[in-house]
């Protein structure tokens, strides 16, 4: 340590610290209401709806002025070229259901790299890109709330649209425990009042056979106990730990009967589900997913095509 001439005390300089990455999510109300972070330290994020009447060519605009350093599009091939065309920098395109099958590819080319919701699809190829990453679909950090008391007999919720094999395993939960379907249309304020409203959350997968949809870490992140048929992949959870495992409509039946007469019968998974549910929290997600999406493009060069 040394002193200036005038007496005071001179440390080493700390190194000042970075501005936080621009970091622009483009892609439908709904996904980006469900998935997008909040701003913190390393990332400021902002939203660029597109559809629901949008014009493209507004949004190609606000795209351009924001001159992000990085740009995440959910379901880029729902995402019309006029907005892609205005896409510069690194580039991620998040496909959020299976490979594309009957649809055109040709919206995927643009990205630097491709990623997924399914730990099975990486590294397969769609379009000539390589997915390049799996990650479980991100909840927005305005989706999180402390797990709340209960005394009462719980209120029932499942989102999801409507499909032969949810109604068939809701149908009776409908009928005998008061189960409240959301099938479509509720995201933002009126969803987190819904989530804030209700104590357990029941997700069924659109088919049978297993699933993992966004709505599972939502139901967790919002403090909601969570009943869930099989999750495929677990992406972390632990069945009866962290959730209460479904295997039927009779065994739904039975689990919210019970709940209904011993309420505060599964708080500790309750508790245990929303701890988990941090590991989705978009700010915390989104943070490494962008740094490594940098340092592989710095390591790799643009583009994602298959050698």
């Amino acid at each position: 340590m040394s002193s200036s001439p005038g007496g005071s005390r001179v440390t080493s300089a700390s190194r000042p610290a970075e501005p936080p990455l621009r970091v622009a999510f483009v892609g439908s109300t709904v996904w980006l209401d469900s998935c997008t972070p909040a701003p913190s330290d390393g990332l400021w994020p902002a939203c660029f709806v597109v559809g629901g009447g949008r014009d493209a060519g507004t949004t190609a605009a606000d795209l351009e002025a924001f001159d992000a350093q990085a740009t995440v599009v959910f379901d880029p091939l729902e995402v019309p070229t006029a907005a892609l065309d205005a896409i510069t920098g690194p580039s991620l395109g998040v496909l959020v259901g299976g490979l594309p099958t009957d649809e055109p590819t040709d919206g995927l080319h643009p990205f630097d790299r491709l990623a997924s919701f399914r730990p099975s699809l990486t590294g397969e190829t769609v379009g000539g890109r390589t997915l390049w990453r799996a990650f479980p679909p991100p909840i927005s950090d305005a989706l999180f709330a402390d797990v709340r008391p209960l005394r009462r007999s719980p209120r029932v919720m499942s989102v999801g649209r409507s499909t032969p094999h949810r109604e068939d395993m809701l149908l009776p939960a409908k009928h005998h425990c008061d189960l409240l379907q959301l099938i479509a249309g509720v995201s933002g304020e009126s969803l987190r009042q819904l989530l804030a409203e209700y104590d357990v959350g029941v997700y069924v997968p659109p088919k049978a056979g297993g699933g993992f949809g966004q709505q599972v870490g939502m139901h967790l992140a919002a403090g909601q106990l969570l009943l869930a048929e099989r999750l495929a992949p677990a992406h972390g959870l632990e069945r009866d730990i962290d959730y209460l495992d479904v295997r039927g409509p009779g065994d739904l039946v039975t689990l919210l009967d019970r709940l209904a007469r011993f309420p505060e019968m599964y708080q500790r998974i309750r508790v245990r589900g929303r701890l988990k549910a941090e590991q989705y929290r978009s700010s915390r997600l989104f943070a490494r997913v962008i740094h490594d999406l940098l340092a592989d493009i710095a390591a790799f060069g643009p583009g994602s095509a298959v050698s």
